[in-house]
């Protein structure tokens, strides 16, 4: 287990939230079948991209239910979406970051408030 901390900005003040995670995960590769790093015990992890493509396609099909918080390159938050398994079929994102935080849901993060990550 690892912790990181999330820092927060709500109205000029500052405040941090440390999170436990299972494992920082290095991934070398420009499409991800997350099912094969994530399984249902794991409550967070960081997900690292080292690949030199522009995009990055994630299977999230099998992935459920987390939060995915994105982050650039110096860790600034940039985005967010769910991974929430609702019927069949497949479900697949495309993001431009390399850094990249699931976090299983239910989880009281404030998304509007994040400022970035500190590992």
């Amino acid at each position: 287990m690892t912790s990181i901390t999330i820092n927060f900005n709500e109205n000029a003040i500052s405040a941090s939230q440390q999170v436990d995670i299972n494992s920082i995960i290095t991934i070398d590769s420009s499409f991800v079948d997350m099912s094969y790093y994530l399984n249902k015990d794991y409550f967070g992890a960081l997900i690292k991209l080292e690949h030199h493509q522009m995009i990055t396609s994630l299977n999230l099909t099998e992935v459920s239910p987390y939060l995915l918080l994105f982050f650039d390159d110096d860790l600034f938050f940039k985005g967010a979406s769910y991974s929430i398994k609702n019927g069949n079929g497949n479900s697949t994102l495309q993001t431009q970051y390399k850094n990249i935080l699931f976090l299983r849901l239910p989880h009281n993060i404030e998304l509007n408030q994040i400022n970035n990550l500190h590992i």
